[in-house]
């Protein structure tokens, strides 16, 4: 990534780089050295956002769990007040696990990245961030395949002259979400912005907030890497 950014020639106040604390460097010191890793590994001066990217669990960390929590929010307080990440946030936190963060904060996370899709849209998490002013980023936004093979989907997307992909895209926006789509192939990433020139209906999101769908990551509070 950082060999592609300095052979782009794009300014880098022109890119938005985000990277994310893994699990086994949770904690405060461990936090702050394994920034400076993937800092230094980017070859840049500041990251754009930067995130925990699982909550650690009562499982496997039993009482300690938020105190851990907090201690690696303690690290990215740090980070982002002497300017090297510009927004700090959280990936994959519910409610209970944003709380006891928010408890001990100085600055509120200012982002939540969670599994999102039609038919999967933990409502809970989402209505609790956008009550506290927390951007909820969608991974995986589109589901699996038997999201994009709803019959409701293809429909909507006929009735629009657009894609299902474009479709979802869509509905994930006007949902107040933001969509996180990714692709390697060009076709495909000049398809998922084209979705601003169209507008779903109240009845069509109805009916795409009415389907049901399977998680597809770990759940936060039972995974165990």
């Amino acid at each position: 990534m950082g060999e592609g950014i300095k052979e782009s020639g794009i300014k880098r106040k022109n890119l938005f780089v985000t990277s994310k604390v893994w699990n086994t460097e949770r904690g405060y010191d461990k936090t702050l050295k394994a920034f400076d890793k993937t800092l230094s590994d980017l070859g840049l001066d500041y990251l754009d956002l930067y995130l925990i990217h699982w909550p650690a669990n009562e499982l496997q960390f039993g009482k300690d769990a938020n105190q851990l929590n907090v201690d690696t929010w303690k690290a990215m307080e740090r980070l982002h007040e002497e300017g090297l990440i510009r927004s700090i946030g959280l990936s994959n936190f519910m409610q209970h696990h944003a709380e006891p963060v928010m408890s001990k904060a100085n600055i509120c996370p200012m982002v939540d990245q969670i599994e999102y899709h039609p038919g999967f849209t933990q409502e809970d998490c989402v209505e609790f961030c956008q009550k506290n002013n927390i951007l909820v980023e969608a991974w995986s936004p589109l589901g699996r395949g038997n999201v994009l093979d709803s019959p409701l989907l293809k429909s909507i997307a006929t009735n629009h002259g657009k894609s299902v992909v474009q479709v979802v895209i869509r509905w994930v926006m006007q949902t107040g979400v933001l969509p996180l789509v990714k692709s390697v192939t060009p076709s495909r990433i000049k398809e998922n912005v084209d979705v601003f020139d169209f507008e779903l209906s109240q009845q069509e999101m109805l009916e795409i907030a009415s389907m049901k769908a399977d998680r597809i990551g770990a759940d936060p509070d039972t995974c165990d890497f």
